[in-house]
């Protein structure tokens, strides 16, 4: 007898169509995960009816292993909505492209008990699991139960626990400008009614969990008071209430708050500033002034305010966004003026140009201007200027970006970038401005999936496929500061010549196997994996004894014709240690530093052995070298 329909696992970062085939060697196949703890860590797997399915519904047991549980209140199960997309990104190839339009694109993340499948069609479903920092390293072992009207069956839930832990606080700054009228519209509360705050907590929350924690708050929320002798006093409330929301929920590292000025007649045209809604404590109506005679005293009072509350340091101000080469005198102007009002008050921008050394604190290029005018940024970032990128609907081609229509890879490997090129945050204009149907087809005007990564659920938000692809981007970048970290510690321990060699690039070289540069990342979701596996790896040897650290010139990640090729190979290790190279006996001087010279193996290979007595740790390095 045909059973009434077949579970399967995707492959990572696979979206499931409606379409789309069980592969027959993944049908009845277990779902395997691994992570470290306090991760999240989500897999997609598909329902593929043989038969019409009624009231479809998803359990999950809890994971067991020999060292404890992972108890199912923190797992979730969801079923998977789709997007119908009618036209691709432009100027994209098809190569580029997940899949061709017209199409339904699977991507929110739903918030349904049950659902029907028709005949034929396959139902995509998501896997999320939070491993908390208690739970001990090894494999868990559990079920997710499928029941319809019609049968029922299980698909195995395996999860692998690397012996790390996430950080609490996250080292990459990140946010996703959000739209507060939206919320509100979406779940018909009154904006800034108790209502309205209770589902805004859940907005906040779910941005956390993904990895936000920089929150852009509207300068009006800020109130302007001016008496009958033209004196100006502001209220703060509504200002406080939100931020003091974003830093005890949102767990904010960074607050930014909105722009003051904004292009005259459109982009690209001169910078003017805003007007603002002061209310007349004689009369008590409200009207608008021009910013120039409100934001002297009011950027004044916020600077005083924020240094009352101690959130000074943690705060920036966005001048006029995406300054270009055609409106920046304009922009630096007003710039000027908010330092001489508000000195200690930091700048951020999303800037369409060059040129705003003394100006600018915060820079944000889009990333193809990076890219593109690297020379002029990476000298900004030499002068102490702190880099970070962003992406909207712009850059698109072959260029990573966050679209409904684009792989999956293309949101991930987007803070591999990040790490890559030393940019400090990430920035985004659109987490929920959504035009008519956030579920319905994407605004024409823009790529499809630009305006919106979450959607608004019954009772709240909703993630989705690109949101959880992002969140993963962020976890891989901060297995990458933990590397970096991890051996910095072993330098400290090492002491005396460790601390003069800069071993921890060994982190940028394996996050160049997967972004060798912005254009050129791969394509492929197995060698990303494959690469977060060895930096898992990678952290807990350096951890084993005998310690030991190893530098190559040229690095791993660089590019190297034969001719023949000469690698330098200098390391540090534990005292008393024999060390080889390409089996080679290296001399070990006093303080353990050793250094030498080779030429690759035959598999493009230099293989260090460091031993010590019974000990012994073999360290590789893997040249990609051209031939041709």
């Amino acid at each position: 007898m045909t059973s009434p329909f077949l579970l399967w696992p995707a492959d990572p970062l696979e979206r499931i169509y409606r379409d789309s085939i069980p592969p027959k060697d993944r049908v009845g196949k277990p779902i395997v995960i691994s992570c470290a703890r306090n991760e999240y860590e989500g897999w997609l797997f598909g329902i593929t009816a043989n038969i019409d399915l009624h009231n479809v519904t998803l359990t999950v047991t809890d994971l067991h292993s020999d060292n404890g549980l992972i108890s199912k209140e923190n797992i979730r199960i969801s079923f998977v909505g789709f997007v119908h997309v009618i036209k691709n990104t432009p100027d994209t190839p098809a190569s580029e492209l997940d899949r061709l339009a017209p199409c339904d694109i699977p991507d929110p993340i739903l918030d349904i008990d049950n659902t029907d499948i028709p005949a034929g069609e396959t139902q995509p479903c998501w896997v999320l699991i939070y491993v908390p920092k208690n739970v001990q390293p090894g494999e868990y072992k559990g079920r997710i139960i499928v029941k319809a009207k019609e049968g029922e069956g299980m698909i195995d839930l395996i999860v692998r626990v690397y012996p790390i832990v996430l950080p609490d606080r996250k080292n990459l700054l990140v946010t996703n400008w959000f739209d507060v009228e939206r919320i509100a519209k979406a779940h018909k509360v009154k904006l800034w009614s108790e209502e309205f705050w209770k589902i805004f907590k859940k907005w906040i929350k779910l941005m956390a969990e993904h990895g936000q924690n920089v929150y852009k708050v509207s300068i009006y929320t800020i109130t302007a008071y001016v008496d009958k002798n033209g004196s100006f006093s502001f209220d703060f409330s509504l200002f406080d209430r939100f931020v003091e929301l974003v830093l005890s929920v949102g767990k904010a590292e960074r607050i930014e708050i909105s722009h003051i000025a904004e292009p005259k007649g459109g982009w690209g045209h001169e910078f003017v500033f805003k007007e603002f809604p002061v209310v007349n404590k004689t009369s008590g109506k409200t009207v608008m002034l021009p910013g120039e005679k409100v934001f002297p005293y009011l950027l004044s009072a916020l600077e005083k305010h924020l240094e009352e509350k101690g959130w000074l340091n943690i705060t920036m101000i966005h001048i006029g966004d995406e300054p270009c080469e055609s409106n920046i005198d304009s922009w630096r102007r007003i710039s000027g003026l908010v330092r001489e009002w508000a000195p200690r008050l930091m700048r951020i921008d999303a800037i369409e140009t060059t040129g705003f050394e003394g100006y600018l604190e915060v820079w944000v290029p889009t990333l193809h201007h990076f890219n593109n005018w690297y020379e002029e940024f990476a000298k900004a970032m030499k002068e102490g200027h702190e880099l970070w990128f962003y992406t909207c609907c712009f850059p698109h081609g072959l260029y990573p970006n966050r679209f409904l229509d684009y792989p999956l890879i293309k949101t991930r490997i987007l803070h591999w970038i990040n790490y890559a090129y030393n940019l400090k945050g990430y920035l985004h204009w659109g987490l929920n401005a959504w035009h008519g149907d956030p579920f319905g087809e994407p605004y024409e005007k823009l790529p499809p999936g630009d305006t919106h990564i979450t959607y608004p659920g019954e009772k709240g938000p909703l993630s989705s496929l690109r949101f959880e692809a992002m969140r993963d981007g962020i976890e891989d970048y901060e297995y990458l500061k933990l590397l970096e970290e991890e051996i910095k510690k072993v330098k400290e321990e090492l002491g005396g010549p460790a601390l003069k060699l800069p071993f921890e690039i060994r982190a940028m070289e394996l996050c160049k196997r997967v972004v060798p540069s912005i254009v050129d990342y791969t394509r492929d979701p197995e060698e990303l994996m494959n690469t977060r596996e060895l930096i898992v790896k990678e952290i807990i040897s350096l951890r084993e004894r005998p310690l030991a650290l190893v530098l190559t010139i040229p690095p791993e990640y660089k590019v190297v014709p034969n001719g023949p090729i000469v690698i330098l190979v200098k390391g540090v290790c534990e005292k008393g240690c024999k060390v080889t190279v390409n089996g080679k006996t290296v001399h070990v001087d006093e303080n353990g530093y050793f250094s030498t010279w080779t030429y690759p193996d035959q598999q493009n290979r230099v293989i260090v052995i460091i031993s010590k007595g019974s000990l012994k740790k073999v360290i590789v390095r893997t040249f990609n070298v051209r031939r041709k």
